[in-house]
């Protein structure tokens, strides 16, 4: 027969909090003080212990002589001391913080450093993506083919442990570390220290390798020559042919100068400053020799030599500019166009 105060006892992880706390132990600060120095200085033989499992779970994962374990040697000597130094001690609430801390910031980073093209772009991404978790940027790791959707799960998983060690919600860590049933705010250094800590070491060590180190397929070996090669591939047959369409040179100057501004502006972003000052000099003269062109013939010859000259300078200066994170032979620079200045005046006068 069941209880009939059965409903009346408070719960099980309270009763547990009461005998470990109050009725065993004596309430002081300084007792208490006292028994986190105990803790820490009893801490040294078993931490020695976890250390022999996380060193051999490691050499599993990252073989010693490999490129691999090279590059977590790398990772971890400048990462990871306050890490180690928290598993050591058994401190795994702070350590699922630190780990998390660690990730994200490095990933929040590395994303940025992906995209920006110069120091001036990497400071405006860097204060867009400052509000930014790591729940947030997870899938961009994935959609560029570097983590898989179960790294992606893990990347969030350690940002909903570390949510609820820092918001003090129990609920929350016994969900992703326990069984679901802790909610007692003094509950989660229980649920955090009966926790493994090695995977979650060896996966965040694992996840910045792969960003850091750069298993990036070929094509996104660095998104920069992508960008630029489109950019350019996509001006530079008009700029050898000097923009001499029928219906271009017949647009009025304004027109002409907001359209050029616009085919422009991806290869201004993208450019080194020798290219920018050059595709300004070639937007300024382009526009003079349409106006010129079958008007006066000698200095529309004279522009047109300079034209080629610059549009040849900025086929090169592309070349240079892609030649700095990949093979710029996929950059084919196309014909010029060859005009009959006669033609033109005969046409013009008719």
């Amino acid at each position: 027969m069941e209880d009939s105060n059965e409903h009346k006892k408070p719960p099980k992880e309270l009763i547990e909090l009461l005998e470990k706390r109050l009725y065993i132990k004596p309430i002081g600060i300084e007792i208490r003080l006292k028994e986190v120095q105990e803790t820490i200085e009893k801490s040294i033989t078993p931490g020695k212990k976890r250390f022999k499992e996380l060193e051999k779970q490691l050499d599993k994962k990252f073989p010693p002589n490999t490129p691999k374990r090279g590059a977590a040697n790398g990772i971890t000597y400048f990462l990871f001391d306050s890490a180690f130094e928290l598993y050591f001690i058994g401190n795994n609430s702070a350590l699922f913080i630190e780990l998390q801390g660690l990730l994200e910031r490095f990933c929040i980073d590395k994303a940025c450093e992906f995209i920006a093209v110069d120091d001036n772009a990497m400071a405006i991404l860097i204060d867009s993506f400052s509000k930014k978790t790591l729940n947030d940027i997870a899938e961009y790791f994935q959609t560029i083919s570097l983590w898989t959707a179960e790294e992606v799960n893990f990347a969030k998983k350690l940002t909903h442990i570390r949510n609820g060690i820092a918001h003090k919600n129990a609920k929350l860590v016994s969900k992703h570390l326990g069984d679901g049933q802790k909610k007692m705010l003094t509950s989660i250094d229980d649920i955090t220290k009966k926790a493994d800590a090695i995977p979650y070491i060896i996966q965040t060590i694992e996840l910045i390798v792969k960003v850091a180190d750069g298993e990036i397929p070929t094509y996104f070996s660095n998104p920069r020559f992508k960008g630029r090669l489109e950019a350019y591939s996509s001006i530079i047959g008009l700029i050898l042919n000097l923009f001499c369409d029928r219906e271009f040179i017949s647009l009025p100057n304004p027109v002409k100068f907001t359209m050029l501004n616009r085919l422009f502006g991806k290869s201004f972003l993208l450019g080194s400053e020798e290219l920018k000052v050059l595709l300004r000099e070639f937007k300024t003269k382009v526009i003079e020799f349409h106006d010129l062109l079958g008007i006066e013939e000698t200095k529309s010859k004279d522009l047109h030599k300079e034209l080629v000259v610059i549009g040849n300078n900025i086929y090169e200066e592309m070349r240079r500019d892609l030649q700095v994170d990949g093979d710029s032979k996929v950059f084919i620079k196309p014909r010029s166009i060859e005009i009959d200045f006669d033609r033109i005046k005969r046409n013009d006068k008719n």
